[in-house]
């Protein structure tokens, strides 16, 4: 553990200690609805997306089930459809990208403490067993024997890759370059730089179809995250036109749902893309920002629905982030 992380442990623990928490739970109730987002529930970094520990998705859910009522992703869409208020202390959880550790290792947990989850799915991922680029890039640099690459993604240029370092910053010079780059040929040169590296890219880290389903039939909803992950803000109208409304037939094809929500890859989005979502029959979509934690009527819309990141860290930091005095110390901070 790092020190930054020792520091804000500590810091935590005071906070929960002191019972700074609990008066702040008592005097200053959340007045709508925290929207809660993870993304892999596994032990480990693979592919450069460092999961959530299972025991520390525990340990928050239990206090979340504890101070908060969870709702789900629809029952908040009714509110605002309905113009009914949001029940104060409500906490909707989400995970973006549909990975398989969802189900293996999230699920009995979600299921433990009845809270009725949302999964963002990659669709095109889902149906071809694929990692999402960002991560299989992450995959091949942590994975590769090799001690340099000089490649036309590199712009020719020999960069080492002999230490973790080397390798994180060729990691994210490499995925600059392929981010901007249209799907297909993406897809082609990833494989190329899989072939380069000499690694190979796992096929069974990802949701399957038969599992979207067996969850679905526990009470888990799911709405759709693109096709391909892009950044979306980089793409063409017409690329990203083809990316929604992909996920969207997926979506629609798979799990009967019509109008399904939706969410940015990255959070990359522009104005724009946001009309196109909405043109398209989305039932919502997220536009997360850093000062809005609590989503409530009046505030904010369907369209413009905000998150929080589940720290990939013990209950008790979850518990200082959202009923301690962190989030107001850093928009001090900022402003």
């Amino acid at each position: 553990m790092s020190l930054k992380e020792l520091t804000r442990m500590g810091l935590s623990q005071i906070i929960v200690g002191a019972g700074i928490v609990r008066v702040s739970r008592k005097f200053y109730p959340k007045n709508g609805a925290i929207i809660l987002l993870g993304h892999r529930v596994t032990d480990d970094d693979e592919g450069c997306l460092q999961g959530l520990r299972p025991s520390w998705l525990a340990e928050q859910l239990d206090y979340l089930s504890r101070h908060y009522h969870f709702i789900s992703l629809s029952e908040l869409l009714d509110c605002y459809e309905r113009h009914q208020t949001i029940p104060p202390n409500s906490a909707v959880v989400t995970f973006d990208d549909g990975f398989r550790d969802n189900f293996t290792n999230a699920y009995p947990i979600l299921q433990k403490y009845h809270v009725p989850a949302t999964v963002f799915l990659v669709t095109g991922c889902v149906s071809s067993g694929d990692l999402p680029w960002p991560q299989k890039v992450g995959y091949l640099f942590q994975r590769t024997k090799a001690d340099r690459l000089c490649h036309i993604l590199t712009k020719e240029i020999s960069v080492p890759l002999k230490s973790p370092r080397d390798r994180n910053i060729a990691r994210i010079t490499v995925g600059k370059v392929l981010g901007n780059m249209p799907r297909v040929e993406r897809e082609q040169s990833i494989t190329e730089l899989s072939g380069v590296l000499q690694v190979d890219i796992p096929h069974d880290r990802m949701l399957t179809w038969d599992q979207v389903q067996r969850m679905q039939d526990g009470g888990i909803e799911f709405g759709a995250h693109s096709f391909s992950h892009p950044w979306m803000a980089l793409l063409s109208p017409e690329e990203a036109r083809w990316e929604m409304e992909a996920s969207l037939r997926d979506i629609q094809d798979h799990c009967g749902i019509t109008r399904p929500p939706f969410v940015f890859p990255a959070g990359s989005f522009t104005p724009d893309l946001v009309k196109m979502a909405i043109s398209m029959g989305f039932r919502c979509v997220f536009q997360s920002h850093d000062s809005l934690r609590v989503n409530q009527i009046g505030v904010n819309d369907q369209f413009s629905l905000s998150r929080m990141g589940l720290p990939n860290a013990p209950g008790v930091i979850l518990e200082a982030e959202l009923d301690g005095p962190f989030h107001a110390l850093r928009g001090l901070y900022r402003s």
